[in-house]
């Protein structure tokens, strides 16, 4: 092992120049240092927050490319802690990061929904650019990562028309990265759709609904196109890359399927990564996937990244020396890791 030892530095130095650092799960899942959150919003400045994390190397006056991190959790639950090491890591590659929180979703037919969501992570979206000098974040590249309900609301970033508030900030994505997003809001099959339950709110969100109770009205149907971004592709979306699990049994691989073939008759440049095996939530640390499943969707959007102008290099993350966690069980037996690229 001794002799091998100059050999193997001599590797990881040409892997990982001196300029570089290579960074495992287990250091991103360290919880010291994390910044301060900052308040974007009002009407509950506990959950309206951004969490920034700055690159060190970060100068005075510059204008970086940035990315918005926007965790998932049924549009009911989940907060930005989820995203902190996956902010934590592109912050280390050069460009600010910032994972938000927003006001959840409610039971009570006039409480919060979805639509509020949205309104939050718009409102985080403008703060930021009405803060680019602060940050030191170019206002023209802002890319937007979502997992789950967060992949849906950052495919509405990035499709959507943009709402410009009275000062004309905008709040829409120049890139998306949504991770098994949920694109179509509208009821499913028997309208039994646990989606477009948050949309009907009420008795429709009990754990075992009446056939009444979810019978869809047409003002609920309205509300879900209103924030489906598959309805809204056009020409003018972002750039996306996609991904899903193969192997995702909250939501259906179709649904990013069907987002890609739309975006690329929209003439959008968009790569859609299938992953065999992988389940829901497959780009969270300690959720459902290995920690070398999560290293190797993060360098793909890391890859992504970089192809569009907003890190330079190549991507730094590592998989620990020891296993960072143990992945949650499954039912099924887990196929091959490999991811499918269309």
């Amino acid at each position: 092992m001794i002799r091998l030892l100059p050999y193997l530095l001599a590797v990881l130095s040409a892997l990982y120049p001196a300029s570089t650092h290579a960074v495992t799960m287990t250091e991103l899942l360290d919880t010291n240092e994390i910044p301060a959150p900052v308040v974007y919003g009002t009407n509950d400045p506990t959950i309206q927050i951004i969490v920034p994390f700055l690159p060190k190397d970060l100068n005075q006056g510059e204008k970086r490319p940035s990315l918005v991190l926007i965790h998932g959790g049924g549009w009911k639950g989940g907060d930005p802690t989820i995203f902190f090491p996956t902010a934590k890591y592109y912050a280390a590659r050069g460009i600010p990061s910032f994972s938000i929180g927003y006001r959840l979703a409610k039971q009570e037919t006039n409480a919060l929904g979805v639509p509020e969501c949205l309104a939050d992570c718009r409102a985080a979206m403008r703060y930021l650019r009405s803060h680019s000098t602060e940050y030191g974040i170019d206002p023209e590249k802002i890319a937007v990562l979502g997992d789950s309900a967060g992949g849906h609301l950052a495919a509405c970033l990035g499709t959507i028309p943009d709402p410009k508030d009275s000062a004309g900030v905008s709040s829409a994505a120049n890139l998306m990265i949504p991770c098994n997003p949920i694109v179509d809001m509208g009821p499913g099959e028997g309208n039994t759709n646990s989606w477009f339950r948050v949309i009907q709110k009420g008795a429709a969100m009990d754990k075992k609904p009446t056939p009444e109770s979810i019978i869809p009205t047409p003002d609920q149907i309205a509300v879900a196109k209103s924030v489906s971004p598959l309805a809204f592709v056009s020409a003018k979306s972002a750039p996306a890359l996609v991904m899903h699990g193969l192997d995702d049994s909250i939501v259906t691989p179709e649904q990013s399927r069907k987002f890609a073939e739309a975006l690329k008759a929209a003439g959008v440049p968009v790569k859609l990564v299938l992953i065999p095996g992988a389940r829901h939530a497959f780009i969270l640390p300690k959720y459902t996937a290995s920690e070398e499943s999560v290293v190797e969707t993060m360098i793909t959007v890391d890859r992504f990244l970089a192809k569009n102008g907003y890190l330079k290099g190549e991507p730094t993350l590592i998989v620990s020396p020891s296993p960072a966690w143990i992945p949650k069980p499954r039912s099924t037996p887990q196929s091959s890791p490999s991811p499918a690229v269309r």
